[in-house]
């Protein structure tokens, strides 16, 4: 809606005099207005964007709200609505003021208007018309926008389901699992009745059965003697050592299992108040007590012949009433091993009929299974690949680089390297054609990619437009850079979007194992900076990760915590550098310059502000500057003083607040705004240009001078000579210095000091610090510079001017 309103704004701006903006709408439930779009050249920073609908009641804005009418309100309208008693005076006073309702049906939703603060512009019946006409497809946007809220409500509610039935069908596959695990224990149970050599060899096999359905270190199995008086344990294992021997029948846990006839599940707690019940009696072996003891009885046709329990020592393996019912029924199959001797023929019967039933279930739960395997198996690609393009995601590829690693460590011979790509004009072509070509784009990319690599190899995509390769099994590192060579030349060549060739490239960051003792952090965030290297060299080229790079960054964070750590006050200078008129030697203006004092760290101009800027200091560094600036100017008052240069960062022109801070302090020095000149490098306002050029509107409105710097040391367009209100140019040095080599250079100067000329832009050479530079731009035309060779020469002139005098 924000691109909707800006865009209404501009086309109403091209049928009718509509600098001044704004759309509100009213809320009646909260009983509020909200300023959706404002712009105004005056009250732009003192209107809130949500206001209690009585508070604009009595305004013009409000008079709307209440009769639902458009208003034309010149001032001899405003002046007999105030007099009525219908409005009263909000806001700032206007020359003329045009507003209509938004009607949804018979509602009154908002208002629209547009007012002039200007003689010169004012409105008639033809702009109401064109206004009221316009306020219906606003209407119409909004009731979209609900209509897309609650289709996207209703996605949202159906991808919640959906996620709820993906859990509950994890949860059932997770039980299905345990019942087959359940069912394959039970079924070898029943199997050792027939494979079993002896019953030594059953009762361990039966104990490694047990094992895996429930916790069993401690297990053993009790049967009575034919005569009932005596209990014997022929298998009984205890992670104490303690052993069990046969003993008379008494009132033991065992014993007590066997008069119930019923399992039982015992604690501390219950087992004291089995003492004091005379159920049983304590132990007189002085063994450990077990925390918790299950027991279940061996019953062949009715009757108790003996017992099968397990028992935990500590909290770490505790039981639950599930484990009591599976012992309870694990033990049935246990009394029908036992007396298989007495009754083969029984014991085959239960055998076959379990066999049967297993076998039943088993091909139900089959076939089951594999749909819910497949269905894991779609999720778990899901989860681990990129939506658009099927490549790897960072998850599994950040998996197989530590599988990479790990192999390093047991094969130090194994070299394999990591290789990061970030394309260039992603964005561009993504906002031009939509994300649709952009996706288009984005596919091409990665077959490119892969064409480039091996089939061992993995290309995978980050997100955006960022790419990262794992290269394995490597002889040498010219194999890395081979495949970064063959994956900048593939995406050098155009890519057909949309029926037109477009370009894009890429810069390539190499980061080799070191090592055994390597990791996957180290690998990914080397690539990363070597990538960010290439590109910091132009693009389109490979970096290979050094240690010289690695301590590059080391210092610069250094260099960063230092910069943060700085006192203004103490830590800074400000320099001075005239600017001179060349022909005449006379001063022009004075740059002022912030200098970083610090001797722990060697760091040249350019370093130092790209390090404020990525700090965000830069913005407390240049209004230290300005105030500088002001002080001096205002110490100097009574005395010819030239234009004040002051360098600032181009983020002080994406708020209007920001805007507001440097006007303000220029105001507290009571100092003329046509004494200072702003300077805003070039490269900085590639982004943003709207915002920007509002806001140097306001400042050359205001009476500063504005300069645009560096010019020339990134694309150098001429838009900004055309459209920004730039009244000085300023050459970057780097580009007076390439003049003196490259015909190109020269050859764009001369167009640019003529459409200077004839634009009334003064051009200003910054960076002359030798004679040939001086003589290249003076021959060119351009007659105001800065520098070195200029400064000291105009001092030389004159100390010898004074010689002479003398």
């Amino acid at each position: 809606m924000d691109s909707f309103y800006r865009s209404v704004h501009e086309i109403i701006g091209k049928l009718m005099f509509a600098k001044n903006f704004y759309i509100c709408l009213y809320d009646a439930q909260k009983e509020v207005v909200n300023f959706v779009y404002f712009v105004d050249e005056v009250d732009q920073d003192t209107l809130f964007e949500e206001l209690p609908v009585e508070k604009l009641s009595a305004g013009l804005t409000g008079y709307i709200l209440r009769t639902g009418e458009p208003l034309l309100c010149p001032p001899e309208v405003y002046q007999q609505l105030i007099e009525n008693g219908d409005v009263k005076e909000m806001g700032a006073a206007h020359v003329d003021w045009l507003g209509v309702p938004l009607k949804s049906g018979d509602h009154v939703i908002g208002v629209m208007v547009v007012q002039s603060y200007n003689d010169a512009f004012r409105y008639d019946e033809k702009d109401e018309e064109l206004l009221t006409f316009v306020s219906q497809h606003v209407v119409n946007a909004l009731e979209r926008l609900k209509q897309r809220e609650l289709m996207q409500n209703e996605i949202e509610h159906q991808t919640a389901e959906l996620r709820h039935a993906n859990e509950s069908l994890m949860r059932e596959i997770t039980e299905r699992e345990k019942a087959e695990q359940q069912t394959a224990a039970l079924f070898a149970i029943s199997e050792l009745t027939n494979t079993s050599d002896n019953m030594a060899t059953f009762y361990k096999s039966l104990h490694a059965e047990i094992s895996k359905l429930i916790h069993a270190d401690n297990f053993y199995v009790a049967l009575l003697s034919p005569d009932k008086k005596y209990l014997h344990f022929p298998y009984h294992v205890d992670v104490t050592g303690a052993q069990a021997e046969r003993r008379r029948v008494s009132r033991g846990l065992t014993e007590y299992v066997i008069r119930e006839q019923r399992s039982l599940f015992l604690n501390a707690r219950s087992r004291q108040q089995l003492i004091e019940d005379g159920q049983v009696t304590p132990g007189t072996g002085g063994g450990k007590l077990a925390k918790q003891w299950l027991g279940s009885p061996l019953m062949l046709k009715g009757e108790v012949f003996g017992v099968i329990a397990v028992q935990t020592y500590d909290s770490e393996f505790l039981y639950r009433n599930d484990d009591l019912e599976l012992l309870n029924f694990v033990s049935q199959h246990v009394a029908v091993a036992i007396d298989r001797k007495r009754s083969a023929e029984e014991i085959q019967r239960v055998n076959q009929f379990l066999e049967k039933k297993v076998t039943e279930r088993t091909e139900e739960l089959v076939s089951e299974i594999e749909r819910r395997k497949k269905i894991e198996a779609r999720l778990f690609h899901d989860a681990h690949h990129d939506s658009l393009t099927g490549l790897p995601n960072r998850a599994l590829f950040t998996e197989r680089l530590q599988q990479a690693v790990a192999h390093k460590k047991r094969h130090p011979e194994h070299h394999f390297a990591v290789l990061f790509l970030d394309l260039d004009r992603f964005k561009n072509i993504n906002d031009t054609l939509g994300h649709s070509a952009g996706d288009e784009f984005l596919l091409d990319v990665a077959k490119r990619v892969s064409d480039c690599t091996r089939e061992n190899d993995m290309v995978a995509r980050l997100g955006g437009d960022e790419f990262v390769v794992l290269l394995d099994t490597m002889t040498s590192v010219d194999d890395a850079k081979d495949v970064a060579k063959r994956m900048i030349k593939s995406l050098a060549e155009p890519f057909l979007l949309n029926g037109q060739e477009h370009y894009s490239g890429a810069s390539v960051g190499i980061a080799l194992c070191q090592g055994e003792h390597d990791s996957v952090e180290r690998l990914l965030r080397d690539a990363d900076a070597a990538m960010y290297q290439a590109k910091t060299q132009g693009r389109g080229r490979y970096v290979l990760f050094d240690e010289y790079m690695h301590q590059s960054l080391v210092d610069s964070v250094k260099r960063e915590t230092a910069l943060r750590h700085a006192k203004i006050e103490e830590d800074f200078d400000i320099e001075y550098q005239d600017i001179i008129e060349l022909t005449t030697n006379q001063l022009v203006g004075i740059e002022m310059q912030i200098r970083w004092n610090d001797s722990h760290h060697d760091i040249s101009t350019d370093e130092f502000v790209a390090l404020a800027e990525k700090t965000g200091l830069i913005m407390k560094l240049d209004r230290y500057v300005l105030k500088r600036c002001c002080e001096r100017l205002n110490q100097t008052r009574q005395q010819e003083l030239p234009c004040l240069h002051v360098n600032l960062s181009a983020r002080h022109l994406l708020k209007a607040g920001y805007i507001n801070q440097l006007i303000e302090l220029v105001k507290r020095y009571d100092i003329a705004p046509d004494r200072i000149a702003l300077e805003f490098s070039e490269t900085a306002l590639t982004q943003n240009d709207r915002r920007s050029l509002a806001s140097l509107r306001r400042l050359s409105e205001l009476g500063f001078t504005l300069v645009i710097d560096h010019f020339g040391r990134g694309a150098g367009p001429l838009q900004y000579l055309y459209n920004y209100p730039f009244s000085i140019l300023k050459l970057d040095h780097n580009y007076v210095a390439r003049l003196k080599s490259n015909e190109r250079a020269r050859a764009m100067l001369k167009h640019v000091v003529t459409l200077c000329d004839e634009l009334g832009i003064r051009l200003y050479a910054a960076g002359l610090d030798s004679e040939q530079e001086y003589a290249n731009i003076t021959q060119l035309g351009v007659s105001v510079g800065q520098g070195n060779y200029v400064t000291d020469g105009v001092r030389s002139q004159n100390r010898a001017d004074k010689r002479s005098t003398a």
